[in-house]
């Protein structure tokens, strides 16, 4: 799980608006929708706001809720009631297409079953979400997951219905669904999160929030919630790696020196070095990986770089450069977002290879409003009928 500090709460919603637009681009090239999960909170409801502005497939987005509180319509306590105002009011969603949990029901544990199944309906079974806001209580609760309640043991079902928390019940995503969700993206703010934060990033399990899975999980957090949480895990990420015969060498040399960095590492192959395999064999998995958010970022390898490069970029939500030059793979990903970075086996040594790729890996992107206006004019490219050559 990556951790990015940021200055203020104003600053993680902006970030996390961004972030959200980002994987919800990359989400329609892939698979043609975006099902996002929105929690309740200040921050998430500024983020939200701050989210309406940006420039998303609309017609394409699902909303649905991570948890909501059993209260009337209209409500303050309603999460719903917020969402409606941070973001629905001020975005072309259409209305349909926002989920909201029954908490009105007569029969709670039936509607929770109806809301698990409406999920299916739109994100398959089992259900998988594409990207899920979760926040951080100063009792380590997240979602409605809250300590002590019946419903932290719930594995059977992806939707329960808590005890009373703070004067009400409420309706909750579980485990099971958090945990099959491609992203998850936490946002913390406030010094009264500093000892849970610091806990979570630990993976301890006796808080709720410790039980939500951290390898696709990135938390954006204010100064204030970091004072407590241990740098050592920053800039550690899930990367994979592919080649063909044209990189075996070089492949192996980098995994090596991937993990002894601390880097968690999936080989896409070639497994033996086999002069007739072909490198879209390899490549083209890999690139999957990347668009679905599975892992963070790749690394494809060829002869030259240059048919891993373009076999790379045919696979919606991936954008890959073929580097040669320490400016460039950071540039690529600050500037461009690059999330695949590809290079020669033969054209580069492995000590240059090792010094691109983690300049490449240490790289964030600027989300500069101008970087994000040319992303989405290429992102656009990507739902768009190609026209046959005549």
């Amino acid at each position: 799980m990556r951790i990015k500090a940021l200055v203020d709460a104003d600053a993680v919603a902006q970030v996390g608006a961004a972030f959200t637009a980002g994987e919800a681009r990359a989400a329609v090239a892939a698979r043609g929708r975006f099902i996002m999960a929105v929690s309740g909170g200040h921050t998430p409801w500024a983020m939200l706001r701050a989210l309406a502005d940006q420039k998303l497939p609309w017609a394409d987005v699902h909303i649905v809720q991570v948890d909501e509180r059993v209260a009337p319509p209209g409500h303050p306590d309603r999460n719903l009631t917020h969402l409606r105002e941070s973001l629905l009011a001020h975005c072309p969603l259409p209305p349909e297409q926002v989920h909201a949990m029954p908490v009105e029901s007569a029969d709670l544990e039936s509607a929770s079953g109806q809301y698990a199944a409406m999920l299916q309906q739109i994100a398959g079974a089992p259900t998988v979400l594409d990207l899920v806001h979760l926040g951080l209580g100063p009792d380590g609760h997240t979602a409605s997951l809250v300590p002590g309640d019946p419903v932290l043991d719930v594995t059977d079902a992806d939707v329960a219905v808590t005890g009373p928390y703070q004067g009400r019940r409420r309706m909750t995503l579980t485990y099971p669904i958090l945990n099959r969700a491609r992203r998850i993206v936490w946002l913390v703010t406030g010094r009264e999160k500093a000892e849970m934060l610091a806990r979570l990033c630990e993976t301890d399990r006796s808080i709720p929030a410790g039980r939500v899975r951290q390898e696709r999980g990135v938390v954006l957090a204010d100064q204030e919630a970091t004072t407590l949480t241990a740098r050592r895990g920053d800039g550690i990420m899930h990367v994979g790696i592919a080649t063909d015969h044209g990189g075996f060498e070089l492949k192996e040399d980098l995994i090596a020196r991937l993990r002894a960095a601390g880097h968690d590492v999936v080989d896409f192959g070639a497994d033996t070095l086999n002069p007739d395999d072909d490198y879209p064999d390899f490549v083209i998995p890999l690139a999957q990986a990347v668009a679905a958010g599975t892992l963070e970022r790749g690394v494809a390898i060829c002869g030259s770089g240059v048919g891993a490069s373009i076999c790379a970029n045919k696979i919606p939500g991936v954008r890959a450069g073929l580097i040669h030059d320490h400016f460039s793979a950071g540039q690529g990903v600050e500037d461009d977002h690059m999330n695949v970075i590809c290079i020669g086996g033969r054209t580069v040594g492995s000590s240059v290879a090792w010094d691109l790729v983690q300049a490449f890996l240490a790289a964030e992107f600027s989300h500069a409003p101008r970087h994000l206006r040319r992303l989405s004019k290429v992102a656009r490219l990507e739902t768009q009928p190609t026209r046959a050559n005549v």
